[in-house]
């Protein structure tokens, strides 16, 4: 699957993808997703978008790891499933579809149809139409599409976080319930997603060769750029995620306006 690396890495693509899981990490850490979503469309220009999703599967469940532990106790879990369980139970089957997907689909139609989604959700949200009462009222029901959507999205596109962050985003839940939820779902998709991929035979020697030193580092600068997050002001911070979202929907169209999603 990997031919354009079946060889081992090139120097300048190990600096690249240390470069990139650096940066990846870091804004994980600082808004509290975006290790996949910054990473996957930059490795995708490196090795296409198949092989980047298959790169960076393992490295951010080692990411999301360290999320977890960075928020433990900080949410009540059992609660929050009490509520959400949808999206623990209705994600692996999202994933199971993408996975497929990512191998029949074109790569540009699933980047596509993902920045469409977004795009779509801030424009609502910049004219006031994202203040829904019956979805505050009825979220484990809001939780079945979105646990499926969030699923398809993880298991095509490496990228299950702005379909959870809208999902929680509509709820208008706490800032601290919304990161520790989001990543035990992450652990959960990704487990899965690993899984399948495996069975696949994507995860290859190649692909496992990189998955400690990229993950490592985008562990490392997590935690820095958590450190970050913790000493800015914590009434922006929906800002901040609505800007991540407007930032990886126009990442998601440029990757596909300068070199498409050739595998």
């Amino acid at each position: 699957m990997i031919e354009a690396a079946a060889q081992g890495f090139a120097a300048h693509q190990w600096v690249a993808m240390i470069a990139i899981a650096a940066a990846a990490g870091l804004m994980h850490g600082f808004v509290g997703i975006g290790f996949p979503l910054l990473a996957t469309p930059l490795f995708g220009l490196l090795f296409g978008w198949r092989v980047a999703v298959a790169l960076l599967v393992l490295p951010t469940l080692l990411v999301t790891c360290g999320a977890l532990w960075a928020f433990r106790g900080q949410a009540d879990l059992r609660a929050m499933l009490r509520t959400h369980w949808p999206l623990a139970v209705l994600m692996p089957f999202g994933v199971a579809a993408g996975v497929h997907a990512l191998h029949v689909v074109p790569a540009d139609t699933l980047m596509l149809l993902m920045a469409g989604v977004m795009v779509a959700y801030l424009l609502l949200d910049r004219f006031g139409k994202t203040d829904l009462p019956a979805a505050r009222a009825h979220p484990t029901l809001l939780a079945v599409p979105f646990g499926l959507a969030a699923g398809f999205c993880e298991g095509a596109l490496n990228v299950a976080g702005p379909m959870l962050l809208i999902y929680f985003l509509l709820l208008d839940l706490p800032v601290a319930s919304i990161i520790a939820t989001l990543n035990w779902l992450f652990i959960a998709g990704k487990t899965v997603q690993s899984l399948l991929m495996a069975q696949r035979g994507a995860l290859d020697a190649t692909v496992l060769q990189a998955t400690l030193p990229v993950g490592a580092v985008g562990v490392a600068f997590y935690f820095a750029g958590l450190s970050l997050r913790q000493r800015a002001d914590p009434a922006r911070y929906r800002g901040w995620l609505k800007a991540t979202l407007a930032l990886m929907a126009a990442g998601l169209v440029l990757r596909v306006a300068i070199g498409g999603g050739a595998p």
